[in-house]
């Protein structure tokens, strides 16, 4: 199959099925939310937002595959259609106008010398007599077919969702290996992959150079520091907790290898050598309640999400105007703005533990 490079190199295709399910509505607000803690200059905020959530959606399906990463993803995207430049994304990931590549009728157009006969009728890229690579990432009509997935859970598998299409291409990365096992850590494996999913040196390089600066973006959007404000322990507490940004979320987690929230407040907590308690229900009883403009470092904030008694959902001040959050199943711990449209509406109270509480 032929994959076409869009506004840079072209080459051969592959690719897809989904990602997990993008509610519409109040995560849309939390789409924004997250934006608001990591702008990439070139990548429009629900593109990045699908970039992110198909490698977390991805990890969570293919365990054997590790090390998949947005760079990972958006330096194809990248290569493919340059984000998409010129189309809108809506809320939902529809791409407006779609992004159709170069006609496949074999005459040397888009680096394309095979022909390949429609086997859509149209549907997807609009040619009744040839196919075209369509979507953001540039998917092959007949691949799709195949292989297409609803990635923002809308009833429907659409290439020109970039819901739909990113998840997909993590996915063939991972699948196009014999044994379904990738390290993409491991340059030689990423690079393995990238020439299975598109046989052309030059493109694999490209691609690599686009990783490797998303790359640096990513690793700087980790630096968070927390101010030296507020109490010793707070500081401790939210030091410890800003280590475990883009380890999972797992229900009932208190682990390295993954946290919910409130055991991810807790151990942050322990590690700055105070108790609390473990549940959310109960870790807003104690301490010392404080407004949202009086927040320290540490400092706890209680949500009503909706997911059991309230409050739901916990989260803990790092400065600046941040918090660490671990969301929910599928998702990884992150840094997002406590002024966050989704979460601002559902803020409860707020509280600071302290000095007083029983030392671990």
């Amino acid at each position: 199959m032929f994959k076409v490079a869009l506004g840079a190199a072209v080459g051969l295709l592959l690719l897809v099925p989904m990602i997990g399910a993008v509610a519409i509505g109040g995560e849309e607000r939390e789409r924004e939310a997250n934006s608001r803690a990591l702008q990439v200059p070139g990548i429009p905020t629900v593109l990045l937002d699908a970039y992110r959530r198909a490698a977390e959606e991805f990890a969570r399906r293919h365990p054997d595959c590790t090390g998949m990463s947005w760079p990972i993803l958006a330096g194809i995207g990248r290569e493919e259609s340059d984000h998409a430049a010129g189309h809108h994304i809506a809320a939902n990931g529809d791409t407006e106008p779609p992004v159709i590549g170069p006609r496949l009728d074999g005459t040397g157009t888009g680096n394309n010398w095979t022909p390949h006969p429609d086997t859509d009728n149209g549907r997807w890229d609009g040619d009744t007599e040839y196919d075209a690579a369509v979507g953001v990432i540039q998917l092959l009509p007949a691949w799709w077919a195949v292989h297409g997935v609803d990635g923002n859970d809308d009833g429907k598998a659409d290439p020109h969702n970039v819901y739909d299409a990113t998840l997909a291409t993590a996915v063939e990365l991972c699948t196009s290996h014999a044994n379904d096992t990738v390290d993409f850590t491991d340059q030689d494996q990423l690079c393995a992959a990238l020439l299975r999913y598109n046989p052309w040196d030059d493109y694999v390089e490209n691609v690599l150079d686009h990783i490797a600066e998303y790359e640096e973006i990513a690793a700087a959007s980790q630096n968070h520091t927390v101010p030296g404000t507020g109490s010793e322990r707070g500081r401790r507490a939210a030091e410890w907790a800003l280590q475990q940004v883009g380890k999972p979320y797992i229900w009932g987690g208190e682990g390295l290898n993954g946290f919910d929230c409130s055991g991810l407040t807790m151990m942050a907590w322990r590690a700055a050598g105070v108790s609390i308690p473990r549940v959310t229900t109960d870790q807003v009883n104690i301490g010392t309640p404080v407004t949202l403009d009086a927040l320290a470092p540490g400092d706890l904030l209680f949500y009503d999400t909706g997911s059991g008694p309230a409050p739901s959902h916990v989260t803990m001040y790092v400065g600046d105007g941040q918090m660490v959050n671990a969301p929910r199943t599928g998702m990884t711990i992150r840094v997002e703005p406590v002024n966050g449209p989704y979460y601002s509406a559902r803020f409860m109270s707020a509280t600071r533990p302290g000095e007083d509480l029983m030392a671990v």
